[in-house]
């Protein structure tokens, strides 16, 4: 039996630890939100009392929405498909269920200015996670321009939600991560490019709030863990530039960038546990925003610091073509990288490779949008990294080849696995440590071949429906290859009902193979929106 902090992974008992990252930064969200919703409700109030004497004024709007959504079947899990690229509300276990609970506030000052901020919170049984809150936020917007403090579940910018298996770095499959961060609401039109050249990006640091579940996962895991790491705060950005996309022909090109930094690691040495702490000064968040390092990392003993924290991210590069005024055509490369030798395009033809089309026509359509990918990080930029600086003199000066490799996608060797609560952040096709029953947390299979395939449509004006698989195959790691490889076909089909305010959700879903088992769920979900104000 292999257990989390908040139970056993197999059905049985465990203690259930509170998970104290969040104890620690979720109050403080609270306080935040509270001091941004009592001028909004102030503001409310004067906005009524104008209107009550004639004037035009803006108001302010308050909805809610309530939801469940169960799994049942067959398997040691919940089937992947139903799993991946939602947040992970949904718990990897099999036989879940949750209900879930949100209130919005959104309140214009004026046309250009707007506050926004919610509250999203979880109860599940038999998940991962039994309680917690899922979203704590407010946002201040200007124009195409905003801040924002706390936890949210964002959208992706370039890939589609339903459809794709998700972004390499700053993906949508794992728990939000509390940050600040600033940016642009959407595409933004350059000045004085005449609509011909737009910008979108996002800066910000975070707090990745998983540390009490890293440490229960390291005791848990015995010998096959070698360490662990906690209170690592995070730097996230992307840039994205796309030329006029209402031409024949547009292109997008850009880069998204993520960095695990600070906190404490712990690892074992000679039968005892050795702790290193990070130092956090105000030139660390510097630091990470362009790589920068410790030259004398050897001499420090401080290999890791070669740069400053764990850094990984994709390149973009994506043409659309505009077959008439209601059919889209986009192919898209995203290349991932871990150090230089991605960025160079030395690991060969590891990516996303992409197709998507989009049926824009008004009205029902059987086909809205399909997306095909095929998804390879086999190369790593090969199996050797040799570099003269991770060894003394006099062997260092003898060091005449330079061989920068074996990238270990979403591994480190200080902060051990780009994750959090065991979910990458980042592409699920390579799976996450939440899946190895051992308690193991590092990624144990990162170099993977995968085709994947989503398709969803209107069926009626009210019933639509999405059907999507995958199939992938991973050899493991350089440092620890498979003894059998590992396969597995991954695959769904949903219906969506909307009545008014209510939508109704039924999947059925498989899992066939040696990662996941042979898993078979039936999943129902019901949703309410509703308003208040």
């Amino acid at each position: 039996m292999v257990c989390t902090p908040y139970g056993s992974r197999s059905g049985g008992f465990c203690s259930r630890p509170k998970p104290k990252g969040c104890v620690k930064v979720f109050p403080r969200l609270f306080l935040f939100l509270l001091s941004c919703l009592l001028p909004a409700v102030s503001a409310s109030a004067q906005g009524a009392l104008e209107q009550s004497e004639g004037r035009d004024t803006l108001t302010t709007s308050i909805t809610y929405d309530l939801a469940t959504e169960m799994a049942v079947g067959t398997g040691d899990y919940t089937a992947f498909q139903l799993v991946t690229n939602r947040h992970h509300v949904l718990g990897t276990r099999s036989n879940t269920a949750y209900v879930r609970g949100a209130v919005k506030v959104e309140h214009p000052f004026t046309s250009d200015l707007s506050l926004s901020a919610a509250v999203d919170g979880v109860a599940s049984v038999h998940a991962d996670h039994h309680t917690f809150l899922q979203q704590c936020y407010a946002n201040l917007s200007w124009q195409s321009f905003f801040i924002e403090v706390g936890s949210r579940e964002e959208a992706t910018v370039l890939r589609d939600e339903q459809l794709s298996s998700g972004l390499f770095a700053n993906g949508i499959n794992a728990k939000p991560v509390p940050k600040v961060h600033f940016g642009t609401n959407g595409f933004w039109n350059i000045p004085f490019t005449k609509g011909w050249l737009q910008a979108h990006f996002d800066f910000g640091y975070g707090k990745f709030t998983d540390s009490g579940y890293r440490e229960e996962m390291f005791q848990r895991g015995g010998n096959v863990n070698w360490g662990y790491a906690t209170g690592a705060y995070a730097h996230q950005k992307h840039l994205y530039f796309r030329t006029n996309p209402a031409k024949r022909f547009f292109v997008v090109a850009g880069v998204e960038h993520a960095v695990q930094f600070g906190g404490t690691g712990y690892k074992t040495v000679n039968g005892e546990l050795v702790a290193t702490k990070k130092p956090l000064k105000l030139k660390s968040f510097f630091d990470v925003i362009a790589s920068f390092g410790d030259k004398n990392y050897y001499e420090n003993d401080v290999l890791e610091d070669w740069v400053f924290g764990n850094h990984l991210g994709s390149m973009t590069l994506q043409v659309g073509w505009n077959i008439d005024s209601d059919h889209l055509l986009q192919a898209y490369l995203d290349n991932p990288f871990e150090d230089g030798s991605g960025i160079r395009k030395g690991n060969g033809w590891d990516g996303l490779w992409g197709l998507q089309y989009d049926n824009k026509r008004a009205g029902r359509q059987m086909v809205r949008k399909a997306v095909v990918e095929y998804f390879q990080t086999t190369n790593q930029s090969g199996p050797l990294h040799w570099d003269s600086g991770d060894y003394p003199e006099p062997v260092r000066s003898q060091v005449d080849d330079f061989v920068v490799g074996n990238d270990n996608y979403y591994n480190h060797m200080f902060y051990v696995a780009y994750s959090h609560y065991g979910m990458t952040p980042g592409n699920a096709l390579i799976t996450s440590p939440i899946y190895n029953k051992d308690g193991q947390m590092s990624f144990r299979d990162n170099r993977v071949k995968a085709w994947h395939l989503g398709v969803n449509g209107e069926i009626t004006d009210r019933l639509s429906y999405l059907v999507k698989g995958s199939y992938r195959e991973g050899w493991g790691t350089y440092s620890a290859p498979l003894v059998v490889k590992h396969h597995s076909f991954d695959a769904m089909v949903q219906g969506v009902y909307d009545l008014g305010p209510w939508r109704f959700a039924a999947a059925y879903a498989f899992d066939k193979g040696n990662i996941y088992g042979d898993c078979h769920t039936f999943n129902l979900k019901i949703g309410f929106h509703g308003k208040i104000l």
